[in-house]
């Protein structure tokens, strides 16, 4: 008795196939632009460390701990960044062959950037805080401009960081849509 034929496969949209060619060139040039400072910290002298020549050239200031931690370390966090661009990669790449694991790998990954850009978000408020209070000054007492300027910044930062959420969370909303889940093998 002969095989019935094979059932035909699910057609393939063109949101996962663009989503995922978008997210492998972000990602390639991510790793480029990695290892080109990986590079430049390679072939840099040795010498004192960011930490060092800033508490060299002003040892009154107190930075705050999110930044000082950040200095420390700035090599860890340039590997931390390498990393993801090439997990990004391979995740965007396994999500053109409609893998199923990455589908929801990158879900993940759309939450995780949400997550990172609030975090952004908050240490550039903590850091605009933390200048206002090193200086002693409102900005608005020196020039008005200045303070609509900072205010213009922190609405612009905001406004972003909540388009990126609301584009992430649709992504992930659409990639678990039952025509989009469809189309991944189990």
């Amino acid at each position: 008795m002969p095989l019935p034929p094979p059932l035909p496969a699910a057609p393939r949209s063109q949101f996962v196939t663009v989503l995922a060619w978008l997210s492998l060139a972000m990602a390639v040039l991510g790793i480029a632009s990695g290892l080109l400072q990986a590079l430049a910290w390679l072939v840099t002298p040795s010498g004192p460390t960011p930490m060092a020549l800033l508490q060299g050239m002003a040892p009154q200031i107190q930075l705050p701990p999110l930044l000082e931690w950040s200095l420390r370390h700035s090599q860890a966090l340039l590997l931390a960044s390498l990393l993801s661009s090439v997990i990004t990669a391979w995740v965007s790449w396994r999500l053109l062959q409609r893998r199923d694991w990455a589908r929801r790998a990158f879900i993940a990954l759309l939450l995780a950037g949400a997550a990172m850009a609030v975090a952004g978000a908050v240490a550039f408020a903590g850091m605009m805080a933390w200048a206002r209070q090193l200086s002693g000054l409102d900005p608005a007492s020196i020039d008005p401009a200045i303070a609509t300027l900072q205010s213009a910044l922190s609405i612009t930062l905001y406004a972003g960081v909540a388009m990126i959420c609301v584009l992430h969370l649709y992504l992930c909303w659409k990639l678990c849509t039952p025509a989009i889940r469809a189309e991944f093998e189990r």
